[in-house]
């Protein structure tokens, strides 16, 4: 059943999707006669088209699809005398489709921020910040960043102070420090006093026991969320940079991380302002996309996300015509466009730390600043990522400080601020970025737990990618395949026969920097133009253990649905049918002389294939 409105809640949060807007129509599938929109993988495609060789990335980041065995029925349902209406049915089917992303999230670290224009309207905060502690619940760990700088530009003003930026930063004298502490101050009590929400008496009655002694995550005051902030944010004074002395405005240095980890570790959310402390005892004005980026890299993150209206995401075409903020783009396709939308200003602007502070836009740039090495050298002598041997020299020195010491700056000049932080944050080593609207109430919610999410992904790609295979890849899958053909888990195919499937567009693999280390076949199954056959499913042995299978899987499951229109997968293996049960595939018995098999679809005797069957 297509979920429109799923209401879910939580009994520690009282969290729920009363009014996300009908922009989630987007997720409805096409099953009982309603249209599904494009999910990522179509927008991935159309995000990547001018990308090198046509490589296409679409990263495993949970989005798997539910199998029909797990969709209830369109039609109410009755067990027993008791009925369950359509909206209970609705908060199955989205309880169900949302249990892989529990699972696959539970015990990650997210960075969430807040900007400041989000945090001055309390009801966006308080949505927000609810949302986020449903994640926590769901075993999330989660460092929330507030910022607050439309409050102190309001209370400087109001305060008789003058309002003054320059390259983005505030110019913070004493007045504007004086409410920047009071407006970040108000955000904490105000966050806390949310996150100490309790469930209502009746909820707490039914599903715990009264006789307790507050065991079981309940806080004394019945909340389950401890919020704990801290001074773990270090910070220098900017100084006079061109002639304007910033006074008391901070440039983040380094974040206390062992010290957020041990507040995660026993369960907090750790929360942060843009407030940061230097050696001298001096509280310093800094901003919130600093502290964020900062926490992230030195976490090591699984994802920064920010809250962000989609006037500052990033378009794929001229503002106002329909919708054009990708879902996802690749960490290569940021990167183009930040240094194309750059490029097109033809600007001199120095930023506040020089100007080269956007070398790391280029997209073979080196931690060392050396030169590329050659393409063509060994894996063993190439940096497989930009930040991805980046060590601090010794505790005192953290990841991000030894990055910042490099004169890099994250902002570009005249592109989305947001988009450049989450480009930065990936290259820094954060495997994914979100941008997030935070108008749409439970946005946060459906980005993280449903199959196409709401907002932009931004994504690392390793330079690795999936795509339709060419009649140049024919040999390197025939060498993949030829061990499992060898060892009888694959049917042999003749040359003759493996170059006519690949010229037919049946193979699709994975290529990492320009080796082919995976393929599968997606083929027509019998006379059913609704089904398909995956064949010849195969990763190298070096290249196994590391998620690959699952990226091309969901690759081959989301090309089936979207470009060949397919409606069910089928699957003939003899040796890996574990693995394919654990993905969804159901088990349907011998092959041969199969009633489930698609009118046409022909069997080698005495093989003994198992059928499987998935329903996308």
């Amino acid at each position: 059943m297509a979920v429109t409105r799923a209401h879910v809640s939580a009994y520690a949060t009282c969290a729920s999707f009363t009014s996300i807007d009908a922009r989630l129509k987007r997720f409805e599938t096409r099953r009982n006669g309603v249209t599904r929109r494009p999910g990522r993988f179509q927008l991935a495609q159309e995000s990547n088209a001018k990308r090198p060789h046509g490589v296409v990335h679409v990263p495993r980041d949970a989005r798997t699809r539910a199998s029909s065995i797990d969709r209830p029925s369109t039609s109410n349902a009755t067990t027993n005398g008791s009925h369950i209406d359509a909206n209970a049915l609705a908060f199955v089917d989205f309880f169900r489709q949302a249990s892989p992303y529990i699972a696959l999230h539970r015990g990650s670290t997210f960075v969430v921020l807040i900007p400041g224009e989000t945090a001055a309207d309390p009801e966006r905060l308080g949505g927000v910040v609810r949302d986020v502690a449903l994640l926590h619940d769901l075993g999330v760990r989660v460092v929330l960043v507030v910022g607050a700088s439309d409050q102190v530009s309001e209370l400087t003003r109001v305060k008789g102070g003058s309002v003054t930026f320059f390259d983005d930063y505030r110019v913070t004298d004493d007045v504007a420090m004086e409410s920047a502490m009071e407006a970040n101050g108000r955000n904490q009590v105000l966050v806390q006093a949310l996150l100490s929400r309790a469930p209502t008496v009746s909820i707490a009655r039914r599903h715990k026991d009264g006789d307790g002694d507050g065991d079981g995550g309940i806080g004394s005051n019945g909340a389950s969320v401890v919020a704990t902030s801290g001074n773990y944010i270090f910070a220098k004074r900017m100084g006079t940079v061109r002639g304007t002395d910033f006074q008391r405005t901070g440039e983040v240095t380094r974040v206390d991380a062992r010290g957020i980890k041990k507040k995660l570790a026993q369960g907090d959310i750790v929360l942060l302002s843009s407030l940061g402390f230097n050696a001298a005892g001096e509280v310093l004005n800094c901003q919130s996309f600093d502290v964020a980026l900062a926490t992230a890299i030195d976490l090591k993150a699984d994802k920064l996300i920010v809250m962000t209206d989609p006037s500052h995401m990033p378009y794929e075409g001229s503002h106002g015509v329909g919708e054009r903020v990708p879902r996802f783009l690749s960490l290569r396709s940021a990167e183009q466009y930040l240094a194309k939308t750059y490029a097109a200003k033809e600007s001199s602007k120095v930023g506040v730390n020089g100007s080269s502070s956007w070398r790391w836009l280029q997209m073979d740039y080196m931690i060392d600043g050396s030169d590329a090495v050659d393409v063509n050298a060994s894996m063993d002598v190439r940096a497989e990522h930009m930040f991805d041997n980046m060590r601090g020299v010794n505790d005192s020195i953290s990841r991000f400080e030894a990055i910042m010491e490099r004169d890099l700056t994250w902002r570009v000049p005249h592109c989305p601020q947001e988009l450049s932080l989450a480009t930065f944050a990936c290259k820094a080593g954060v495997r994914r970025a979100h941008l997030v609207d935070p108008t749409v109430s439970g946005s946060l919610l459906v980005e993280l737990y449903t199959r196409d999410g709401i907002g932009c992904m931004v994504a690392r790609d390793r330079y690795e990618g999936m795509r339709l295979a060419s009649m140049a890849d024919w040999e390197s899958i025939k060498r993949i395949l030829e061990p499992l053909v060898a060892n009888g888990a694959v049917i042999e195919r003749s040359d003759e026969d493996l170059i006519d499937e690949v010229n037919k567009g049946y193979f699709h693999v994975t290529e990492r920097d320009g080796k082919v280390i995976a393929c599968c076949a997606l083929k027509p199954c019998g006379s059913n133009g609704d089904a398909h056959e995956v064949a010849a499913f195969a990763v190298l042995p070096e290249y196994r253990r590391g998620g690959r299978g699952d990226a091309l899987l969901e690759y081959a499951e989301n090309y089936a649905v979207e470009t060949l229109g397919a409606s069910n997968l089928f699957l003939l293996t003899t040796r890996t049918a574990d693995w394919f049960v654990q993905r969804g595939f159901e088990n349907k018995g011998l092959a041969e002389g199969n009633d489930e098999l698609p009118p046409g679809k022909t069997v080698q005797s005495g093989r003994g294939s198992i059928l499987f069957v998935k329903y996308i």
